[in-house]
């Protein structure tokens, strides 16, 4: 018999009770786990059918991430806290969100109403009102099955055996249509995240040739100051080694203009000295 290749996206809120669905179908002790932080894959062979469950976390900060798997999903299968009334409709948001997604719309969808053992449970009927179920996925064309179980009960989990063979077969009867799907979306993602990694790429070289633009300019910056300084330190050097120059500088400047300016007689002395040297030669000369 020809084995059948499914990958299933396993969500729900925090504290639902995800991984331990996990461990129940892998037969192992669902009691034995820990939160999921970010992603984990199982691989489980059911019959005909190799599976791969990828187990998602269900904090609101990472929830964001649950999209990056929904191209590879044949289809889901969604946990929900059957005990926790306060966060049934912030279970219905995020279900909401994850349907209206246009990898998964139209896939199957196995909703899981966990922790059934507890008191105060809210009961099939009330989970699919206030979840308002039949609204969704008839907006979004899924074909769903709501399974009342209890993950560490024995009977519980008979029923997520019972509920995963209803999704696998359901799989099975469009599986050439959705498994095309599966592999145009897969393809599509890849594509979409290889251009956002190189354009993060692109985005790192820029930043760091900037950084190492203005590394380069403010050393350049601190080069100059550094050397204008110098020059500033030589120079007031030059002037503590002879402090009183420039005075000794203009004092000659002065000397000099007087001692020109001695020798320039007044122009009517000048005409008198010349008249008695005059008289002398001519007196001298008699």
């Amino acid at each position: 018999m020809e084995t059948t290749t499914v990958t299933l996206a396993l969500l729900g809120l925090d504290n639902a009770g995800k991984t331990a669905t996990v461990k129940s179908i892998q037969g192992e002790n669902p009691e034995d786990v820990t939160p999921t932080v970010g992603f984990s894959a199982v691989d489980v062979t059911q019959g005909e059918f190799a599976v791969s469950i990828f187990d998602l976390g269900g904090a609101q900060r990472i929830r964001d991430i649950w999209k990056h798997y929904f191209s590879e999903s044949h289809a889901v299968v969604y946990v929900v806290d059957s005990s926790d009334a306060q966060r049934m409709e912030e279970t219905r948001d995020a279900l909401a969100k994850v349907l209206e997604h246009p990898c998964i719309a139209g896939k199957p969808v196995l909703l899981l109403a966990n922790k059934q053992d507890r008191e105060g449970a809210l009961r099939e009927a009330d989970i699919i009102d206030k979840m308002s179920l039949e609204k969704l996925v008839n907006q979004h064309k899924c074909r769903c099955k709501i399974v009342p179980c209890s993950v560490i009960m024995a009977r519980g989990r008979k029923a997520i055996e019972s509920g995963l063979k209803w999704l696998l077969e359901t799989v099975a009867l469009d599986y050439e249509v959705i498994s095309k799907r599966v592999q145009k979306d897969t393809a599509e993602q890849r594509g979409k995240e290889e251009v956002e990694r190189r354009g993060r790429a692109e985005r790192v070289r820029q930043v760091r040739e900037e950084r190492m633009k203005k590394e380069e300019e403010e050393a350049e910056h601190q080069e100059k100051t550094a050397e204008e300084k110098k020059n500033e330190k030589q120079e007031d050097k030059g002037i503590m080694d002879n402090p009183f120059q420039p005075i000794r500088d203009i004092i000659s400047e002065m000397e000099g203009s007087k001692r020109q300016t001695e020798k320039r007689a007044d122009p009517e002395e000048e005409d008198a000295v010349a008249v008695e040297e005059e008289q002398s030669s001519t007196s001298n000369a008699r």
